[in-house]
């Protein structure tokens, strides 16, 4: 069993204690479906109280790595970060139907706002302007996997009521006239998560995030939608496939 570190300064022991399972989960020592053990138990192994042992199995619980259940216990709900190939953009709703996961929206939120200012020059407009800005944390199988932020000009139709929150973006722009996108280009980085994605994902600052930027394009070649979606990293991958290797010799 692995011995806490109470040097005065280190790290909390309930932090501790939840970076030993949140490791042995990550490595599959522990594997989706599995029980842990319980608070009381975990108290009498790490020789911690019970509101250390309670704190651990909570923060892993609002990472997504474990649920729990009155009078069930604690379960591991973590699977394999997904890989999605970028030879095709789909939505969000798509892709995690394609890996059998069960896509879902735990926040969402529509506002004019004044338009940030990486926006504003990839629009071309001026930074006072307004946009709708459209925030939404999308789950798999319950766990907050992305955090989105989409820029769209006020002459967007778009329906954005709760009841639709569900329809993949890009059947929204389908039934209004600006039409399916004919085109994106797109932009990836690792990110260390600002305070307003580490707290929509409920993720440590130490975990990094990958930042996907999207620019969409309709028919006529005009812009139509700027989207920033901050994935966790320990849960998301990306590959592409090249293809066809040249030498040279």
């Amino acid at each position: 069993m692995e011995k806490l570190q109470s040097k005065k300064g280190g790290k909390a022991l309930y932090v501790q204690i939840k970076e030993i399972y949140r490791e042995k989960i990550l490595n599959g020592d522990l594997k989706h479906g599995d029980k842990i053990e319980s608070e009381m138990e975990i108290q009498k192994m790490f020789g911690v109280s019970r509101i250390t042992a309670r704190q651990a199995i909570l923060d892993l619980e609002k990472e997504g790595m474990v649920n729990r259940g009155r009078g069930r216990g604690t379960f591991v709900i973590w699977k394999p970060a997904i890989k999605e190939t970028l030879s095709e953009v789909r939505s969000f709703t798509h892709e995690m139907e394609l890996h059998g996961r069960v896509p879902g929206t735990s926040s969402y939120t529509v506002n004019r706002e004044i338009i940030a200012e990486k926006a504003a020059k990839i629009f071309g407009l001026d930074p006072k302007e307004e946009m709708y800005c459209f925030r939404r944390v999308r789950t798999a199988d319950d766990i907050k996997l992305v955090y989105m932020v989409s820029y769209f000009p006020l002459d967007t139709d778009l329906p954005f009521s709760e009841d639709k929150e569900q329809d993949p973006m890009f059947e929204k722009f389908d039934i209004v006239k600006t039409g399916k996108p004919k085109r994106v280009e797109e932009e990836f980085s690792a990110e260390i998560p600002s305070d307003e994605v580490r707290e929509s994902l409920n993720i440590p600052k130490s975990l990094p995030v990958l930042a996907r930027k999207r620019v969409t394009y309709d028919k006529d070649n005009n812009i139509i939608e700027y989207t920033i979606s901050y994935y966790r990293s320990d849960l998301y991958t990306y590959m592409h496939s090249t293809g066809k290797i040249a030498y040279n010799h």
